[in-house]
């Protein structure tokens, strides 16, 4: 299979050290990303131009950009003829969201968007937990995370990233917590601006109110200096418990073997055994095999869509 990276600089690296046996190109304009990814990876052909590169023919072509670029360069992948991965969040708005679920559709090809923490192997141990009733009716779930952000490019400009820290960063976590949770009736909460160099909000929280009777307790913030380590999420049932081990996390630096998002399971006062792999070669081979076989890819995109509904809720708040 030949897949295209567009955009090999920070994420683009990732996902790169996740692809496995296809024939990689890469579309990128600066000479010094360039001559490391080539050092780092096999690649097949260096592109300046992302027009220029879908005039050849690709199976997958795997975007890595700006959010306001999402719909514009994945539907015209699609007329090419190639099936899309596109980085979360889906787009900026959900008539563009709905707009490339369609264009995959009349044109015949697979669409994903990346969101590693979806396939991590903690999130999938969890969902199977809560299914197998292993804890009991789920009262309340708490998901969190806090840092301090003091990165330049892109991502403080709020047209390009359609908001802040919570449609970038929290949209992970706001998946997590609808994968526990399932479909929300309501949400009470506010982003506000807390004091990171971002135009865009960098702090929010929220209380969700579940269809099933469940509460989530949801907080993100970009602007927590110091901030202190807690689990990244707690599910509190009626019989029992699970959250993150914080201290079992792993690197994500490109060359670690395996790597996850969080750290292992404590099911109701126990490690569990959750076998562990790395996250970026799972959402990336997972779609490839969904091309190859014809099969449903293994995040759907209208789940991509319902954690950007939830992210533009909050924001109307």
């Amino acid at each position: 299979m030949k897949i295209l990276v567009v955009g090999a600089n920070n994420f683009g690296q990732k996902h790169l050290s996740g692809i496995k046996d296809m024939e990689i190109s890469i579309v990128e304009r600066k000479p010094e990303v360039i001559e490391k990814t080539v050092e780092k990876f096999k690649i097949e052909n260096v592109y300046s131009s992302f027009e220029d590169a879908i005039k050849d023919r690709f199976d997958i072509v795997d975007l890595v950009v700006p959010h306001y670029l999402h719909k514009e360069m994945a539907i015209k992948a699609m007329e090419a003829g190639s099936n899309v991965l596109v980085e979360k969040p889906i787009a900026t708005t959900l008539d563009d969201g709905e707009a490339m679920i369609r264009a995959s559709k009349d044109y015949g090809v697979k669409f994903m968007v990346t969101d590693q923490y979806f396939f991590d192997p903690s999130v999938r141990a969890a969902v199977k937990f809560i299914k197998e009733n292993r804890i009991g009716r789920i009262n309340t779930i708490i998901v969190r995370d806090q840092r301090f952000f003091e990165h330049g490019g892109w991502r403080t400009d709020k047209d390009q990233m359609g908001g802040g820290a919570l449609i970038d960063g929290g949209i992970h976590f706001l998946d997590t917590l609808l994968n526990f949770g399932g479909n929300y009736e309501s949400i009470h909460g506010k982003s506000i601006h807390g004091g990171s160099i971002l135009n865009g909000e960098d702090n929010t929280a929220a209380l969700f109110k579940f269809e099933n009777g469940t509460y989530g307790l949801f907080f993100y913030s970009w602007s927590y200096r110091n901030p202190p380590e807690l689990p990244a999420f707690e599910i509190i049932g009626e019989k029992g418990s699970i959250y993150e081990d914080v201290k079992s996390r792993t690197s994500w630096e490109v060359g670690t073997p395996v790597r996850t998002v969080y750290g292992d399971l404590i099911l109701n006062g126990e490690k569990a055994n959750v076998k562990k792999y790395d996250v970026y070669t799972a959402e990336i081979m997972e779609f490839a095999d969904s091309v190859k076989n014809n099969t449903e890819v293994p995040f759907p995109p209208e789940l991509a869509l319902r954690d950007l509904k939830a992210v533009l809720d909050i924001y109307k708040l």
